[in-house]
């Protein structure tokens, strides 16, 4: 309200303005036309204190500039006193609370009631004939076919006559839009137009039939031309063109489509799923589903789900879950439905690491013992199986990967470092075997080893390469320990259940000998006996009576070995024969030897190795086909060893550049 809204002299416009204000501001949270009441004692003493007048003076003025607006406040006297009512929009109006549109008055008093001498028409036992019909949704072409409806000039264009669009019925206002377009149609028809024979009472005459009526000239028949161009374009190209340049020809049937174009149409539809914003279809490895149907886990759930996990004490598949915590069988209808709703739901918690492949969904949570134990941590020994990824796996040589594929098995040789602390480099051989990933970010996957010449079960954890790191296999150290020796040939094949291997071994007779192990305790490398019942490569067993130097080697660090350098110097220090004096040692040994010694320390490929000896100024190829080292010159230390020769005796040795030198004092 402004100053000007107001009556009465300047002194009273501005009081009334100020008291509506007030009152206004009183009743903010009112509704718009909501009484807002106010006294007139309470307006004086709160105007007298405001202003430091007399109160009595105060409420007169008030009284006569709110009795001259009245048109604002409404002015009530009560036994409590003077009463003024104004709204937040303005005078109070009062509802009407008259009901003059009553659901009783009009039931009964209605305008024609009916006779009351046949008590039929009120009361009836009989249910009425339903004489409306809902509407149905017809296509616009069945509806020409039938004449019921207007034809629309891609429907003219698609039919090729015209006789049948005279017959339709349409209103003056369709017509007016399509007139052009159906009588350029109708001129070009070698038929005659005939009008509708039983037109609609609710709809007007036929305009087009009038429109055609009006011409007398005879209807002239269309030219080929025109007739090849129609048709031309009323059929359908069997070729579809995507966006991204690939083009399908229908015509094909589906199975050889998917084997031509069925990568490349999973790698476009992906793609394209991605790139919506609303993530209207989500996915989990290759099975999408709408996310509006995905079912909800709520906290309680992921907490049962992870303490079944602990209390299995490994990682479980997604049916046994499913099946134990759930009691959802395979025969229900939305069995598969809810299983992509538990392995999409525990794909986005950070308690839960999947680790199966595709056929086995296994789901692994925090708190589990690892597999495999801790002697080698995961960082040093994706260094230590990076040569895999560098270039320098030669694991195929003797059998392909499509054989291994195809035959489903490979046998490989057990290296000192393998039997020891129960790994696997994943190498191409194994990689042709084992199940790739199932998820772009999966890291790793465990997979279920049988035994069965010893009915046992092993879980093996899987890990893949990722970038500069190389991958292996760990979990088998048991099973080496107490059946195998470095030296032993083993095969791995793939058993019913995608996760699931088996491993076994050629069994021969009882031997003994004194091989190599490792003393942990000492940290040292020692020769003991052990007797062992399967069949090995007698060139490759590490024994005191071929290879009595192994046990000089020195147990490195898994951090100095992953320096595939530092550990091939390492072992043709210990290793090689002194061809050199003591002031400039130089060491000579063969690529078998080396091979071998090289792979107690750490995995290693004969390639990996060809190629530090090709490539490493220290060493360097002789006549024989041995391999020179020559140590960089180098101040000797005053540290003094003692290490045993071949027949065990101990034999005094200065420690040189960190190494071991077979030259005395």
């Amino acid at each position: 309200m402004t100053v000007a809204s107001f009556h009465g002299s300047a002194n009273q416009q501005e009081l009334a303005e100020e008291i509506f204000r007030l009152m206004t501001t009183q009743g903010a949270l009112f509704a718009v036309d909501a009484p807002i009441r106010q006294s007139l004692d309470n307006l004086a003493e709160y105007l007298a204190g405001k202003y430091q007048r007399d109160r009595n003076e105060i409420a007169a003025e008030i009284d006569a500039a709110l009795t001259v607006n009245d048109q604002l406040f409404t002015r009530q006297e009560s036994e409590q006193g003077v009463l003024f009512i104004t709204s937040r929009q303005g005078a109070y109006v009062p509802r009407s609370t008259v009901d003059t549109h009553s659901f009783k008055k009009r039931l009964h008093d209605p305008e024609n009631p009916l006779p009351v001498d046949d008590i039929s028409v009120v009361v009836s036992t009989s249910r009425p004939a339903i004489t409306t019909v809902e509407p149905v949704f017809i296509s616009d072409y069945w509806q020409v076919q039938a004449g019921m409806s207007p034809v629309t000039p891609v429907l003219v264009e698609a039919m090729g006559h015209a006789s049948t669009i005279a017959a339709v019925p349409v209103s003056p206002e369709v017509v007016a839009e399509a007139e052009p377009v159906v009588v350029e149609e109708i001129a070009a028809t070698p038929e005659p137009v005939v009008a509708t024979p039983e037109p609609v009472a609710v709809e007007p005459e036929p305009v087009v039939a009038e429109v055609v009526a009006a011409k007398p000239e005879p209807v002239a028949a269309a030219p080929e031309s025109v007739k090849s161009s129609r048709e031309a374009a009323g059929e359908r190209s069997p070729l579809l063109n995507l966006p991204e340049g690939l083009t399908l020809d229908l015509s094909l049937p589906i199975e050889q489509i998917l084997a031509d174009q069925g990568e490349r149409l999973e790698q476009i539809l992906a793609h394209r799923l991605d790139q919506d914003a609303l993530r209207r279809i989500v996915s989990f490895g290759r099975s999408y589903y709408p996310e509006a149907s995905v079912t909800n886990l709520g906290k309680n759930d992921l907490r049962r789900i992870r303490d079944y996990i602990l209390e299995r004490n490994e990682p479980l598949l997604d049916t046994e879950i499913i099946a134990d915590l759930y009691h959802h069988s395979p025969r229900q209808a939305d069995y598969e439905g809810f299983r992509f709703s538990l392995n999409y739901r525990l794909h986005r918690e950070k308690d839960f690491e999947f680790v199966g492949v595709e056929g086995a969904r296994l789901w692994s949570t925090k708190g589990l013992p690892p597999i495999g134990g801790k002697r080698v941590k995961a960082a040093e020994m994706g260094q230590i199986t990076s040569y895999l990824v560098e270039g320098f796996d030669n694991s195929l040589e003797l059998q392909s990967a499509e054989a291994i594929r195809t035959s489903g098995s490979i046998t490989r040789l057990l290296s000192f470092f393998e039997w020891e602390y129960g790994v696997l480099p994943f190498d191409a051989s194994i990689a042709a075997l084992v199940p790739t990933p199932m998820l772009p970010d999966q890291r790793s996957a465990v997979l279920r080893f049988e035994s069965p010449q010893h009915y046992t079960t092993y879980l093996v954890e899987v890990r893949y390469p990722t970038g500069n790191r190389g991958g292996w296999l760990q979990g088998l150290e048991e099973f080496f320990r107490d059946h195998l020796v470095p030296g032993a040939m083993i095969t791995i094949s793939r058993g019913a259940e995608p996760n699931l291997f088996m491993i076994s071994y050629e069994e021969a007779p009882e031997a003994s000998d004194r091989l190599l192990t490792l003393d942990e305790k000492k940290n040292k490398f020692a020769f003991a006996n052990l007797s062992y019942f399967c069949a090995v490569d007698a060139d490759q067993v590490p024994s005191q009576s071929r290879y009595g130097r192994l046990k000089n080697l020195k147990s490195l660090p898994m951090g100095e070995r992953r320096k595939s350098e530092t550990v091939l110097e390492h072992v043709f220090e210990v290793m090689g024969e002194q061809v050199g004096s003591r002031s400039e040692p130089r060491y000579t040994l063969g690529l078998d030897d080396m091979l071998l010694a090289f792979n107690v320390l750490r995995p290693g490929s004969r390639s990996l190795l060809e190629h530090l000896l090709a490539h490493s100024d220290p060493f360097s190829s002789e006549a024989d086909g041995r391999y020179l080292f020559t140590p960089a010159p180098r101040e000797d230390e005053d540290t003094a060893e003692e290490v045993e020769d071949e027949e065990g005796n101990l034999q005094p040795t200065r420690r040189r550049f960190g190494r071991y030198s077979d030259d005395d004092e």
